[in-house]
């Protein structure tokens, strides 16, 4: 097959792995139809509130409520909710642009990844948690790492603040809308940080800014662990909802607490309960499954854009990589919704993978053995048959996001050719 031909048909894949997600997207989150449109769950997760006082989680159904009124909600969401989706395909496909790398089979995979931007838009999972939010946000961090990285001389400082203002305002924000994000999606940020303050020996206040930023988030995070909820509370949350929106929600029973809201009682024990569930289910096997496939995905991306330095040594790279999956392993023990902690720590390590292409730190030459060992081992990794196995993968699977049944992990295509 000549090469002409195969860029034809990597761009046209290209091109539908996006088009059809969302066209998809849009018409199931603004069509006119009378189920919910994604699980009521994190449905009504979003709708928690302040109406009952202050409680964790609450920011986000707060502003709802104050934007939208109390006449009904969740058609509104709906909306945000593809809204964000938008905004995540967009910062991705930017952070991919500007980090340099131009390689069709790199940005197919990325985008067929199981929990990516296609799976997001196939299932209405993933981009309907609050998680998107968290990689909306480090894909704008992101950016304006490169902003500070490509700038004139004399500009530069300017996007620092601009950066740091950012992560002060915004990741104290994030914590209120759900607490887990100290864990889902802040040593991430933190890394990034970390990077810039090391490339950056001059300007002490970046670690300065670092440990304060830890300390914000810290807080935060303490602050909605000591607010965290009650049975009363969550009744009164759920009592200041729209009947018709409680009516959606349950409609066996719409004066009765229900779904997330009524979570917000749980203690310790009932989120070890849970993961405990991933194990005596026998969920675990799935999620070792997809596992192992979105590692060997990221397998084959960090062997075509590793960077290498002049004299062909292999750099720093792979032990940022592996600081931040490291970093964002914690989330794991969350509780037991693993196909969401997959798709996040996937999505932001690969979004590391493109930002760090651009840090100086990447293009150190590597002198511990152990690490020039697993780069020569993941570069012969790749190939061809790895990437033919990346694309199978993400077509022919669909990771759940949670309580994974064996036959909930394949795509209906059926269905979505029938729509």
């Amino acid at each position: 097959m000549s090469s002409r031909i195969v860029s034809l048909v990597r761009a046209l894949a290209l091109i539908l792995s996006l088009e059809l997600p969302i066209i998809l997207a849009f018409a199931w989150m603004t069509g006119d139809y009378s189920i919910p449109r994604f699980n009521v769950w994190p449905i009504s997760e979003w709708l928690i509130n302040y109406q009952a006082g202050f409680v964790r989680r609450g920011l986000a159904g707060e502003f709802l409520l104050q934007v939208f009124g109390q006449d009904g909600l969740i058609k509104p969401l709906y909306v945000l909710m593809f809204a964000s989706y938008i905004a995540y395909i967009v910062s991705f496909l930017l952070v991919y642009w500007r980090s340099g790398i131009r390689n069709g089979n790199v940005l197919l995979v990325s985008i067929l990844i199981q929990g990516g931007i296609f799976h997001m838009g196939m299932s209405a999972d993933f981009y309907t948690r609050k998680e998107n939010l968290f990689l909306i946000f480090f894909a704008i961090q992101c950016l304006l790492y490169f902003q500070i990285r490509l700038a004139p001389v004399s500009r530069q400082q300017f996007w620092i603040y601009c950066y740091l203002v950012a992560l002060f305002i915004v990741s104290p924000v994030l914590v209120l809308i759900h607490e887990a994000y100290l864990f889902m999606a802040y040593p991430i940020s933190a890394l990034l940080l970390w990077v810039l303050a090391l490339e950056r020996p001059n300007l002490r206040y970046l670690r300065l800014a670092s440990i304060f930023l830890f300390a914000e988030v810290l807080f935060t995070f303490l602050v909605c662990s000591r607010f965290h909820g009650d049975v009363f509370m969550a009744q009164a949350i759920w009592d200041s909802l729209s009947f018709g929106d409680r009516l959606l929600l349950s409609p066996s029973a719409p004066y009765s607490v229900f779904g997330a809201i009524s979570s917000l009682g749980w203690g310790l024990d009932q989120h070890l309960t849970t993961i405990y569930g991933v194990f005596s289910s026998g969920g675990i096997f799935i999620w070792l499954f997809f596992g192992l496939g979105n590692v060997l995905v990221l397998i084959y991306i960090y062997s075509v854009v590793r960077p290498v330095v002049v004299d062909g040594l292999p750099s720093q790279y792979l032990r940022w990589i592996l600081l931040g999956g490291l970093a964002l392993t914690p989330m794991f023990l969350l509780a037991s919704d693993w196909g969401r902690w997959l798709a996040s720590m996937s999505s932001q390590l690969i979004l590391l993978m493109f930002v760090l292409r651009r840090a100086d730190l990447s293009y150190k030459p590597e002198d511990f053995p152990l690490l020039l060992a697993l780069d020569r081992r993941l570069v012969l990794a790749g190939g061809v048959t790895l990437l033919a196995f990346c694309v199978i993968y993400g077509l022919a699977f669909q990771m759940p996001e949670c309580c994974a049944y064996y036959t909930d992990i394949f795509p209906s295509y059926r269905v979505y050719f029938g729509l």
